[in-house]
């Protein structure tokens, strides 16, 4: 399916030369990068152009500049400067950068901003921005002002903010991760050395690792829509494992295996395959990724039993299961651990993280980011399913890393909305059931899911059939083989 254009946009790596730098963790609210710690950024407007003309008229990219500087205002308070950065007076709130820097006798010249990379943000994300970073090294910090896009801001040394990452307090978004790392030697010469990261010149860079030891790799796979891609995940420091090696497309396996070569040669051991459960949008890799590397597939019983002649699973998990990773980054044992979880699939897994700091967990089909999950009998079971989210809502909140979309920060509340999204559904599925009296899955679909469009009907009638024989397990249906009956007064 085709994926978004890509915005124009800007991002502003504010430092001073002693090596802090201007940071915000992101309002959880926000549907892009919500909850991530980096510098302030947003898509460039009509006011951008305007104000570029008046400011850097030769610029090619006046525009991006500008962007980078109003964003800075709006989400921080502070005004770049040749001279410096300066806390917006409350009387320049809303007045246009350059009638601010006339008012502020100071001006600020294109060679104040450096070009610090550009990345496009890759096609699995429903929403594309296409960003150039610019570097500003200014004497001194300022304070900053509250705004509802950002939970905080303030000055924060590099180092600070790297330790925060490696000790699982904060998440971090690629360009600001690659970023911090450079940074943390100081700001002379950062901007050539953030210009030669691999993914800072516009080009798709798989690698995301949000938390500290987890890398998320999206993947193209053959999957159900919207979704295009299934995330592969590189867990761990000193002994690797991968999770979900989904694809079948050479390509797409090259860049999984560049990625892994790259962390031997740095010194990991790769030590084993993980299954979360045996859908073939979730495992066209594993026996080619076992056979090049030399390394065993794990999965559940269950699991392993449903591959018998398509992958040879060589080790079996189970609920309880720890799987030992070493030490991660900051020296802190790194392991997870296993839970069983059927519903969507019988032989179904979570990896939770046992670090300290570790409130995630890698979940598989439980929830999504982008679309929904299916819920397919016999092999789906959606009374068992919504008790396994439930289980895992009990659980301490962190981030929810999905097969399908970006990390969810807010794991609980994820659960929340899923729970309860079902018991809607099966509350509308109970009352067309009521309404007909009697009638197979197909039948009820016009009322039951008149939220959903005509060609996923195929896919709606196989939920539809999950909630009827939750309705029938609760005592509030009858079935009769594929016709199903309205328990009255249930």
């Amino acid at each position: 399916m085709p994926t978004a254009a890509p915005r124009p946009a800007a991002a502003l790596i504010l430092a001073t030369t002693d090596g802090q730098l201007l940071v915000g963790e992101r309002a959880a609210s926000l549907p892009f990068m919500g909850g991530y710690v980096t510098v302030p950024g947003g898509k460039v407007d009509a006011q951008d152009r305007r104000e570029a003309e008046r400011l850097w008229p030769k610029a090619p990219d006046g525009a991006r500049r500008a962007a980078a500087v109003r964003e800075t205002r709006e989400e921080c308070g502070i005004i770049l400067t040749d001279a410096g950065a300066v806390p917006e007076p409350e009387s320049l709130q809303g007045v246009p950068l350059s009638e601010s820097l006339a008012a502020l006798d100071a001006t600020l010249s294109g060679s104040t901003l450096t070009p610090a990379g550009r990345w496009v943000t890759p096609d699995y994300s429903p929403v594309r921005f296409d960003t150039s970073f610019y570097l500003a090294v200014v004497p001194g910090p300022a304070a900053t002002q509250p705004s509802p896009e950002l939970a905080w801001s303030e000055f924060r040394r590099a180092e600070s903010l790297w330790r925060a990452y490696l000790d699982l307090t904060i998440l971090l978004p690629p360009p600001f991760r690659a970023a911090l790392e450079i940074l943390r030697l100081g700001p002379a010469g950062a901007a050539k050395r953030l210009r030669a990261v691999p993914g800072a010149r516009g080009e798709f860079h798989a690698d995301f690792e949000p938390i500290s030891g987890i890398r998320q790799i999206p993947l193209r796979t053959p999957t159900l829509p919207p979704a295009a891609h299934t995330n592969a995940y590189v867990v761990g420091y000193e002994r690797l494992i991968v999770v979900d090696p989904a694809p079948y497309d050479r390509q797409e396996r090259a860049v999984l295996q560049d990625i892994l070569r790259g962390l031997i040669r740095d010194g990991a051991t790769f030590d084993s395959i993980v299954l979360t459960h045996h859908h073939p949008d979730h495992m066209g890799a594993a026996t080619w990724l076992s056979e090049t590397f030399r390394v065993p597939v794990r999965a559940h019983r269950i699991t392993k039993e449903l591959l018998q002649g398509t992958v040879r699973v060589d080790a079996l998990l189970d609920e309880g299961d720890v799987m030992s990773l070493g030490s991660d980054r900051a020296g802190v044992p790194f392991s997870l651990e296993v839970s069983f979880t059927p519903g969507h699939a019988p032989g179904h897994i979570v990896l939770a993280d046992r670090r300290p700091n570790g409130r995630s967990m890698i979940v598989g089909d439980m929830v999504a980011s982008i679309g929904t999950i299916i819920i397919d009998p016999p092999e789906g079971d959606m009374a068992e399913y919504l008790d396994q989210l439930r289980r895992l809502r009990g659980r301490p909140n962190g981030v929810l890393f999905p097969a399908h979309g970006a990390p969810i920060v807010d794991g609980h509340a994820k659960l929340d909305h899923y729970v309860a999204h079902r018991l809607q559904r099966e509350e509308k599925v109970y009352a067309a059931l009521r309404a007909v009296g009697v009638g197979e899955a197909v039948d009820l679909l016009p009322s039951a899911y008149s939220d959903t469009p005509a060609q996923l009907y195929p896919l709606a009638a196989r939920s539809c059939l999950a909630h009827l024989e939750k309705l029938v397990q609760d005592g509030r249906a009858r079935r009769d083989g594929a016709r199903f009956f309205s328990a009255a007064g249930k």
